[in-house]
């Protein structure tokens, strides 16, 4: 078998030159060469490797149309353009475009929110305020709630409901890197996506990362993205953008007002006041400095002690809202998240998907399908 006329395209989209593939796959690369001149010799076994390693379904390795695949720059540069991408990443996509594509085309409504409009106004820091506090204001989280759950697991999945109910897949998947945090993308007729790396950081570093990544949303900016590398204006102002959203100025004023904290990169005060408001402690730090309450300079002075890794507690998660003995179930629900188990259970109910369909789709077994899906 050959490749389809549409396998350089594909190479494109994922930024993969038959080298890279050749390296990955370890494939000759001159096989390689030759089977998308027409005059192959690949094994079954090496086009399901191929497959893996585009993250797409061996069939579409023959396909002579173009696919529909996504355009997804790279925001972790200075200039964000596509490039290529970890494997982890690579497969994150692959499995995003086909669930989009396979509801979209079986009708499923996968429209989104009136209120989703997309913001085009400037790329300030005070746009990124303003545009925070309305969208904190439509979130309806208030100050008082916050600073009482005193948890980034609940202000997470108070933050991923909200997102969610506008029509946002926000999904869960393993990228097996920790130098992509999240990536946004949208194609064809499905939906608004996110997907939050599970490989990387605590709950409020993902909660970090969910907010910047519905600004993403909101600019309708797709890429993949690290909040942690801020090299071009966009990732500044979704990171201003989370900053303002999670941690407004009269919130981070209470909180040191309840705890009686007082502010500096050279005690606990960062990493406690950050615990009490489920935030980071990269995030914290910035509105306090934003607020000048820190200087300016006691941020690369922070930032000093961690070059190359995380600060310990950000890869750690307050108890409370979640965690505890295994569930299969809730463990699932959180990978898949309310919307794409909603447009599945609809199809399903439908009778436009059966189990074993659900199963190639999403990975879902038919074991839990009834618990995730309804009876």
């Amino acid at each position: 078998m050959i490749f389809g006329k549409a396998f350089e395209n594909i190479l494109l989209k994922r930024q993969m030159s038959l080298l890279r593939l050749s390296e990955r796959t370890e494939i000759d690369q001159s096989r390689l060469e030759a089977s998308l001149a027409g005059d192959g010799d690949l094994a079954d076994e090496e086009f399901a490797k191929i497959a893996a390693e585009l993250g797409l379904p061996v069939n579409a390795l023959f396909s002579n149309a173009v696919l529909p695949l996504s355009d997804v720059p790279d925001y972790r540069k200075k200039t964000p353009a596509p490039a290529p991408m970890e494997q982890g990443v690579i497969k994150a996509l692959g499995y995003v475009e086909k669930v989009s594509l396979s509801l979209a085309s079986l009708g499923i409504d996968l429209s989104a929110d009136e209120e989703l409009t997309k913001y085009t106004g400037l790329l300030d820091k005070k746009s990124a305020k303003k545009l925070a506090a309305k969208w904190r204001k439509r979130w309806g989280i208030t100050n008082e709630q916050q600073l009482d759950w005193a948890n980034a697991n609940t202000v997470y999945s108070d933050l991923r409901s909200y997102i969610e109910r506008l029509g946002v897949f926000v999904l869960h998947y393993s990228m097996d890197t920790e130098k992509v945090a999240g990536l946004y993308t949208k194609i064809d007729g499905g939906p608004h996506a996110i997907v939050i790396n599970r490989s990387s950081g605590s709950k409020a570093r993902r909660l970090f990362t969910l907010a910047h990544e519905f600004c993403h949303v909101l600019l309708r900016a797709s890429g993949l993205s690290n909040p942690s590398i801020r090299k071009n204006k966009i990732e500044v102002f979704c990171n201003q953008f989370a900053a303002y959203l999670l941690a407004p100025k009269e919130l981070i004023r209470q909180g040191l007002e309840r705890y009686n904290y007082t502010p500096s990169i050279d005690n606990s005060s960062i990493r406690l006041l950050a615990q009490n408001l489920g935030i980071s402690q990269q995030c914290c730090l910035l509105r306090l400095i934003d607020m000048k309450v820190l200087p300016k300079e006691d941020y690369s002075r922070w930032v000093g002690r961690f070059v190359g890794k995380t600060p310990e507690e950000d890869k750690k998660t307050k108890s409370g809202g979640g965690g505890g003995e295994p569930d299969p179930i809730r463990d699932k629900r959180t990978y898949y998240g309310f919307t794409f188990l909603a447009k599945l259970s609809k199809a399903r109910k439908e009778g436009l998907l059966d189990a074993i369909d659900i199963y190639r789709l999403a990975g879902i077994k038919p074991k839990y399908q009834n618990a995730l899906l309804g009876g």
